[in-house]
């Protein structure tokens, strides 16, 4: 039963799908790690998995920079619009898939929490999934911070995550960066173990292509409803200054962390001079004149194992199958 669910996937997805998307529609991918360490917290999407749903876009899209989106309105187009993301600045960005996307020569985009610069170190709520990854706990409790055990469950690891970073999003920067080193001795992880993150060496070698476009993702990563204004002034000037210093030119992008803002954040990022804000609600964007106006672009995160799968949740297949077998 569930190789003909596949197949039914393969075949939607591979041939008929793409196709019944207007053609000013506009696909946001998001991505944040590309390997093979078949991780199961903050899943990352294989190389290869990777490699066939680029080929996939490339040939139904036309894979544009945020800076395109403005000449599409009143353009009619042969094929929909694609841009591939990369939030959080991870090294196999530049190790795995940059050479994918330079060989097919597909542009894409890298929002980075700027604070990894300056540490080359990953950002908080990145150390505690690779913890989890990595250590042999099926629990976790720290009486500073947490009122009973987050039960480390395996099987369903989102909800794990998704408990984790409710407690380090209603923390300040400094007590986050307590937790961290708290949970990091507790479970005897060694500082050199976590990955690797993008040096600004790197973020020039992806700026010398000329297919990357950059943007922030914020400087500290926190969660930019739950700052005090003057922090959220800080997260979001401070990230954009120290990435316009290093490419000498505009950055306009900004991703928040988590997904998640509000009227203050908004109006605190077009204050400091962001005009294009990616938010996640994992649906497709049109390109009508509102949107444009607004620039606030909905993403479809991508993290899956096998390309039948990301493309079948990327247009609403898996929803629409298990409404069906019901």
């Amino acid at each position: 039963m569930k190789n003909k669910i596949f197949r039914i996937i393969r075949f939607l997805t591979f041939n008929y799908y793409p196709f019944r998307f207007k053609k000013n529609s506009l696909l946001i991918l998001m991505f944040h790690q590309v390997n093979d360490n078949k991780s199961k917290f903050y899943s990352a999407m294989p190389v290869k998995t990777f490699e066939i749903l680029c080929e996939f876009i490339k040939k139904h899209y036309d894979v544009i920079f945020f800076s395109d989106i403005r000449t599409r309105i009143n353009v009619k187009n042969k094929k929909p619009a694609a841009i591939i993301t990369f939030d959080d600045g991870h090294r196999d960005i530049i190790e795995n898939a940059f050479p994918i996307l330079s060989n097919m020569r597909l542009k894409f985009n890298v929002n980075i929490d700027t604070e990894i610069l300056e540490t080359l170190k990953l950002q908080d709520f990145l150390k505690v999934y690779e913890i989890l990854n990595y250590s042999q706990i099926d629990s976790y409790f720290n009486p500073k911070f947490m009122n009973e055990p987050i039960v480390i469950n395996k099987e369903k690891p989102i909800i794990t995550e998704m408990k984790f970073t409710e407690i380090l999003s209603n923390l300040s920067t400094e007590k986050r960066k307590e937790f961290i080193d708290d949970m990091t001795q507790i479970t005897n992880m060694k500082d050199h173990a976590f990955s690797k993150v993008l040096s600004p060496k790197d973020l020039k070698i992806l700026n010398e292509s000329a297919l990357v476009e950059f943007g922030s993702h914020s400087h500290t990563h926190p969660t930019l409803t739950k700052v005090s204004r003057e922090k959220l002034d800080f997260e979001l000037s401070h990230s954009k200054e120290i990435l316009e210093d290093i490419f000498k030119k505009k950055v306009e992008i900004l991703a928040y962390p988590n997904g998640i803002f509000d009227e203050t954040v908004e109006h605190a990022a077009k204050k400091a001079g962001y005009k294009y804000l990616l938010i996640t609600n994992h649906t497709i964007n049109l390109v009508t004149k509102r949107l444009v106006d607004e620039m606030i672009f909905d993403r479809v995160i991508q993290y899956h194992h096998s390309s039948e799968v990301a493309l079948a949740n990327t247009f609403g297949i898996t929803k629409f199958l298990k409404k069906f077998l019901k």
